[in-house]
């Protein structure tokens, strides 16, 4: 039974706002960034990719974002993340030989069972023989991953592993000021600075925050000081605990 049209219905909803040219880009993640862009041509060394690093760094993001390039090179693009509560069957990874390529999030959530790590293992090894392109994400290096099934680890080798890294404390000062200045606001360095001490120091949580500070300074008719993003994390604080 050919399970494809289930699977695509299971596709990520993307962003249009959402894309590779937009992903912050600094000295720290410089070298991880050209080497996607270098997986998307035709004649990239490799087909399968590894994109590891810790929770916040951007990789969700970057996932979607590569999903958004292939689908306007008109590619067929199949994309799904392993901790969505909607992939309750390893059925969903069948058939995916067909697909020009196939993205993964979360692979460190692969299902802890023989059938699941089997349909896995001949994902990559269809990758192998033939010209999908395969990009799984992780939150640790892939031989850290609990998985028993040999010939699976064994092919993770053949994976071209590409680190996201944490960026700076002066890098996450110039990403809140330019993402700030791309909503066409202004932050101060002791705004920016009180941003970054009293908040999350995540990469994707900070461009989140930015996001709600824009809104709720709409939404308020303020401009953003620290007074309002104080009330403003206290609301949602608030809204937490409730």
């Amino acid at each position: 039974m050919n399970h494809l049209p289930d699977q695509l219905s299971l596709n990520i909803k993307l962003d249009d706002s959402i894309s590779l040219d937009k992903f912050i880009s600094c000295e720290s993640n410089e070298d991880s960034l050209n080497f996607i862009h270098a997986s998307l041509k035709q004649d990239s060394v490799s087909n399968l990719f590894y994109l590891w690093g810790r929770e916040g760094v951007g990789k969700s993001y970057l996932m979607k974002a590569i999903n958004k390039e292939y689908v306007s090179l008109g590619k067929k693009v199949f994309h799904l993340s392993l901790d969505d509560p909607r992939v309750t069957s390893h059925e969903i990874l069948q058939n995916l030989d067909s697909m020009d390529v196939v993205l993964i999030e979360r692979i460190d959530c692969l299902v802890k069972e023989e059938v699941w790590e089997t349909q896995m293992f001949s994902l990559v090894n269809s990758a192998l023989k033939g010209e999908t392109k395969v990009y799984f994400s992780s939150c640790i290096v892939a031989k850290d991953l609990k998985i028993e099934l040999r010939d699976l680890m064994s092919r993770l080798s053949y994976f071209t592993a590409i680190e996201i890294p944490e960026i700076t404390q002066e890098e996450k000062e110039q990403v809140i000021s330019q993402s700030s200045l791309r909503r066409g606001i202004s932050l101060d360095k002791q705004t920016v600075l009180y941003i970054l001490n009293h908040s999350s120091r995540s990469l994707s949580d900070l461009l989140r925050l930015l996001e709600d500070l824009d809104n709720y300074s709409l939404k308020r008719k303020r401009k953003i000081t620290k007074s309002l993003i104080s009330e403003m994390l206290k609301e949602q604080s608030g809204n937490l605990r409730k």
